[in-house]
């Protein structure tokens, strides 16, 4: 059977040797898989198959055994003459060698040289959480951005920081946060923005509150969100202005420290408002 699919296909020795040639080049360069499925710079075995994926899968020299197709619930996928294969939670290149050998053993051809891609992918998810108007968990593809998953998310709200953090597990396993400010953003990310930071499967998107809080002798007092690099008395301005009662050189500002304990800040000049600053605007002496 083997040999009349062979002849069928126009499967040849030199084929088999053009085939381990053209193999052992893509190992060299690290093209096992699919290149347009990995993001440049990340390993191809943090793209992991999971249910719901589409792929497509290539033979070379065979463009008869080319299909696409989803990864069923059990992790599992239908092959054409290979039947089931096992690719959850595998990567792409992982998955095309569990094929080739599926192939092989199946003594369907002798050398073959699977590719696979990643069309869509429906396992590879992030979670978005914070001051963002529709928190919860998205998928990503593999070229999806911190401004594409916000959107995602319908957008910063009104109380949302500028500055947002990406909390992911490194290659070694350990924790790292990524901050990205929103702020490079026009209409769409500007080359070289971080907003256009990809994002990976498993990653963790929080958007904190971007918020000051200012009271006592001005004119609006109430909660107000922090816009761009703003100072103190632009704060006050925020908030209507001193009342003829207030005095500009007599305010209070309080701060949550590295450590959690509530703080007064002491030096006001020019100071830098941020999130959870409360300030009191006091009454002038005389």
């Amino acid at each position: 059977m083997a040999a009349q699919f062979a002849q069928r296909s126009g499967y040849t020795p030199e084929m088999t040797c053009i085939k381990r040639l053209l193999s052992a080049v893509c190992v060299l360069l690290g093209l096992s898989g699919s290149v347009s499925a990995v993001e440049p710079g990340v390993p191809p075995p943090l793209v992991q198959l999971g249910p719901g994926d589409q792929i497509k899968i290539d033979v070379f020299g065979n463009p008869d055994l080319a299909t696409t197709t989803n990864v069923a619930d059990d992790g599992s996928i239908r092959m054409p003459l290979a039947g089931t294969v096992a690719v959850g939670g595998q990567s792409l290149g992982e998955s095309a060698r569990r094929i080739e050998k599926a192939l092989k053993d199946g003594q369907f051809l002798v050398d073959p040289q699977v590719t696979v891609s990643l069309l869509q992918s429906m396992s590879q998810r992030v979670v978005v959480f914070g001051e963002v108007k529709n928190p919860g968990s998205y998928p990503i593809k593999s070229n999806s951005t911190v401004f594409d998953v916000i959107a995602q998310a319908g957008g910063i709200s009104e109380r949302g920081s500028e500055i947002v953090y990406i909390q992911r597990t490194n290659e070694s396993g350990a924790q790292q946060q990524i901050s990205v400010d929103m702020r490079q953003l026009g209409v769409v990310p500007a080359a070289g923005s971080s907003a256009i930071q990809t994002l990976r499967s498993g990653d963790t998107l929080i958007v904190p509150k971007g918020t000051f809080f200012i009271g006592g002798q001005v004119v609006r007092p109430g909660e107000y969100r922090i816009e761009g690099d703003m100072l103190l008395y632009e704060a006050i301005a925020r908030a209507g202005g001193v009342t003829p009662m207030g005095s500009t050189s007599r305010v209070d500002i309080h701060r949550r420290g590295p450590d959690g304990q509530v703080i007064e800040v002491k030096n006001k000049k020019n100071l830098r408002i941020q999130p959870g600053d409360v300030i009191d605007v006091k009454e002038r002496l005389f």
